[in-house]
């Protein structure tokens, strides 16, 4: 064992996305502003033709927009649904995303090719599983859609194929509640009441099950058909078979807080998270964003750090290919920011920056492409023993709100703008951009 401008949209001048701006360094495409407040429903998908399609939420039910390689709007629609209240969204076939509500009956299906906003169809969630409470949906057994919930303390799991329009319903012997479901093309699931991970084949048969002894550990993914289990108090991995004994484990020496992790398609497990912190109080620490990728033999392949000293780091999207590379975002603040810290003796005024990073990394730990966008910049002055105001702002991206990998070498992002101006020169707060690198 090993151990904008919603009708106005503002289009920024086109640059191709080949120009290399240094080393492997993708300049977007295009960016457009778009009017609609950023704390509501914005997410970017990707149709068939490779179009990028806006979903976002004014106050009068989702708006879908549609872009042509140029920045161009091509097709514009508006739905009476809302996502007001969803929990999260799963891409799924056929460029669909589930918008997860409540319950079934309650979410929503976008088509980035239709523009259409339903309900899920009858034929895929019956009429008794529609109304059940949701604890969570995965994607299982080669692109199914797997719903999960406990109704009347028996755990059930609905699973539904969006190409054939079939579903199954099933509810495991002695399980009364499941709390996270994963699989690529079978099936594993962890549970609750008795703590159990219980893995399927691809024709939902059973295959076996074994307790989590281990109060920490959870299953956080599916390694070539064996369950990842991660421990949240040491951080390491551990990777059994579907009995449960332990195949190889990784003891995490590396990184002493985790913040996420992920399972790609060749069964390497990524792991990310740093040990920065802005607090008025105690002081400001910086770090780099770090992303650890273990084989799924169990070998550390590589510790990336990714984008400098920086302070409220946070992770915004992580795809990984088949081969093991890896397309991470994440975002953070720079500069000055010991300013924010009270009784600090630094001198006023001072500057910090606000940065979103796209990084392609491979296997060997190497970044192969990155991508930019638009720095924030903000400059404040002392107002008092205690506070600090804004004397002056660059505009910038400065929350990254959702990220869609096209393929190996681009993406679409959408963004919070800070400091967006009209004609006018009034400051327009509720501001995203949507850009294609």
């Amino acid at each position: 064992m090993k151990r904008i401008f919603s009708s106005h949209r503002w289009i920024l001048p086109v640059l191709s996305a080949a120009l290399l701006v240094g080393c492997f360094a993708t300049a977007a495409r295009w960016m457009v502003y778009v009017a609609v407040d950023p704390d509501h429903f914005n997410r970017v998908l990707v149709d068939s033709s490779g179009q990028v399609v806006h979903v976002y939420e004014p106050d009068t039910g989702l708006h879908l927009t549609t872009y042509a390689a140029d920045g161009a709007v091509v097709q514009s629609s508006q739905s009476t649904a809302s996502a007001t209240g969803y929990t999260g969204t799963l891409d799924i076939s056929n460029q669909q995303q589930l918008i997860i509500k409540a319950t079934l009956a309650e979410s929503l299906l976008v088509n980035a090719d239709t523009h259409q906003v339903t309900a899920l169809d009858s034929s895929l969630v019956p009429a008794a599983t529609a109304t059940w409470p949701l604890t969570g949906v995965a994607s299982a057994l080669d692109g199914k859609v797997v719903a999960f919930g406990t109704q009347d303390s028996q755990g059930w799991l609905l699973i539904m194929d969006f190409t054939t329009g079939a579903s199954e319903l099933l509810q495991p012997a002695g399980v009364a509640a499941i709390t996270t479901v994963h699989g690529a093309s079978g099936m594993m699931l962890e549970t609750a009441a008795p703590r159990q991970v219980i893995s399927y084949d691809t024709d939902l048969n059973e295959l076996a099950r074994y307790s989590l002894s281990d109060g920490n550990e959870t299953l956080i993914g599916d390694s070539l058909g064996r369950p990842v289990l991660f421990n949240t108090s040491n951080h390491d991995l551990r990777v059994t078979d579907t009995a449960g004994v332990t195949i190889w484990t990784f003891e995490n020496s590396e990184l002493e807080t985790i913040e996420g992790h992920q399972v790609g398609p060749d069964g390497g497990i990524l792991l990310w998270g740093d040990n920065s912190n802005l607090n008025p109080l105690l002081g400001v620490r910086l770090d780099s964003a770090h992303f650890l990728r273990v084989s799924a033999t169990g070998e550390l392949q590589y510790h990336y750090l990714g984008g400098g000293d920086m302070a409220q780091i946070r992770y915004t999207h992580v795809k990984q290919f088949e081969d093991g590379l890896a397309q991470i975002s994440y975002q953070g603040s720079k500069g000055q920011l010991t300013g924010f810290v009270l009784g600090n003796d630094l001198a006023t005024p001072f500057t910090i920056t606000r940065e979103v990073f796209h990084d392609f990394v491979s296997p060997l730990g190497n970044r192969v492409r990155y991508m930019r966008e638009p720095r924030r910049s903000e400059t404040y002055a002392q107002c008092g023993s205690i506070c600090v105001s804004l004397l002056d702002d660059v505009e910038g991206h400065c929350d990254n709100l959702d990220v869609t990998t096209i393929d190996r070498a681009s993406l679409a992002s959408v963004s919070q703008v800070c400091g967006a101006l009209s004609e006018e020169g009034m400051l327009l707060p509720d501001t995203v951009k949507v850009s294609l690198y």
